[in-house]
């Protein structure tokens, strides 16, 4: 008896997002073999360069262990407070301090691929060590999407919050108009936010653009409120990487280069992983009117403020002999929610910008 087909009973899989253009059986056969180093070699680069991963909570394992689409976050407020009296009822059903009846909804909506096409010549003849070349790479691919993601939720709360016909609200108390210096007097104005929103500066980090942070690298006026480093960084720890570069007043200080930083506005590009464009913070004419876009120079953020989950990273391989080449992939399933609000008690993301004017 004749075999009808003896190479679809063991294929390995191949395309992207359970398409493909190679075949009818090219996305639906065998699980693929993928060598373990190329695998964790992609990962570990994913995990080295997503700078924003360090901000907010981590819910990964929530979305993975229960799976679904969707993470409900409820509001708590603070419980109640009451003396307490002999012989007296004190501890009565009362939850009108913590039931807030409010929740935000963390989507896990964002599923993006960087793929990459290796033909059978380029390994013949390439004299370079491809394995760390493009690990490397499709690595760093997935993660600036992913840290983008991260970025434009925070930029595009801020514009929601803080946005209007002429830019940044002028009466906003969640904005601190630094232009394009930080100086003490800056500084100053942003400890008194946080310490009458936290107490504390526990839980909070400060973004700082480019600019931001050459100013405040290339300066002594603040004394022994900055200190360069941390202790206790891996050595790995990079400016435009993880970004972590020292502490101001005990917050951790993280140097961005977001393309979301220093500008006023930024348009859409699928290839470089910006997804959404951001039209800036004059949200006029429905946010086409740039006259008044202030720059965001950086941020101050509390965990509470940022909630993203990874519900899954995985690394694929298939040889495509059609194409005399190994299709090679790095997908990400994610999400995130930002949540602030210029008002008492809830101002979780303190934005510095600068008015351009």
């Amino acid at each position: 008896m004749a075999l009808s087909n003896p190479l679809a009973s063991n294929m390995l899989i191949g395309g992207v997002n359970s398409s493909s253009t190679l075949g009818a059986d090219a996305d639906t056969l065998a699980l693929e073999f993928v060598p373990e180093i190329w695998g964790q070699a992609i990962l570990e680069s994913f995990n080295k360069n997503t700078m924003m991963t360090q901000v907010g909570t981590d819910l990964s394992g929530i979305a993975q262990a229960q799976g679904g689409d969707k993470i409900r976050l409820p509001h708590v407020g603070v419980p109640t407070v009451k003396a307490v009296t002999q012989n007296a009822e004190v501890l009565e059903q009362d939850n009108s301090g913590t039931d807030t009846g409010v929740d935000t909804e963390l989507d896990i909506d964002q599923h993006y691929a960087a793929p990459l096409w290796l033909p059978d010549a380029v390994k013949a003849q390439s004299a370079y060590d491809l394995f760390s070349l493009y690990s490397g790479q499709l690595g760093y691919a997935i993660a600036k999407a992913v840290d983008n993601h991260l970025m434009y939720t925070v930029v595009a709360k801020l514009t929601s919050v803080l946005g209007s016909g002429d830019g940044v609200n002028a009466n906003a108390t969640m904005n601190v108009e630094v232009g394009e210096a930080l100086t003490p007097a800056h500084l100053a104005t942003l400890m008194g936010i946080i310490a009458g929103e936290t107490g504390s500066t526990e839980g909070w980090k400060i973004v700082l653009s480019p600019k931001m942070y050459g100013s405040l690298a290339n300066t002594s006026n603040f004394g022994n409120s900055w200190t360069q480093g941390i202790g206790g960084i891996n050595s790995d720890n990079n400016i435009l990487g993880k970004g972590v570069v020292g502490s101001l007043l005990g917050m951790p200080v993280i140097a961005s280069n977001s393309v979301f930083m220093d500008v006023g506005s930024v348009a859409a590009a699928a290839g470089a992983g910006i997804h959404t464009a951001w039209t800036g913070f004059d949200t006029g004419s429905g946010g086409s009117d740039s006259t008044d876009d202030d720059y965001l120079r950086g941020f101050a953020i509390h965990e509470s403020a940022l909630y993203w989950a990874i519900q899954d990273s995985n690394v694929k391989q298939s040889y495509q002999h059609t194409y005399m080449s190994d299709l090679i992939s790095v997908d990400s399933l994610y999400g995130a929610v930002a949540r602030t609000a210029d008002s008492a008690g809830n101002r979780r993301i303190i934005s510095l910008t600068d008015s351009k004017t």
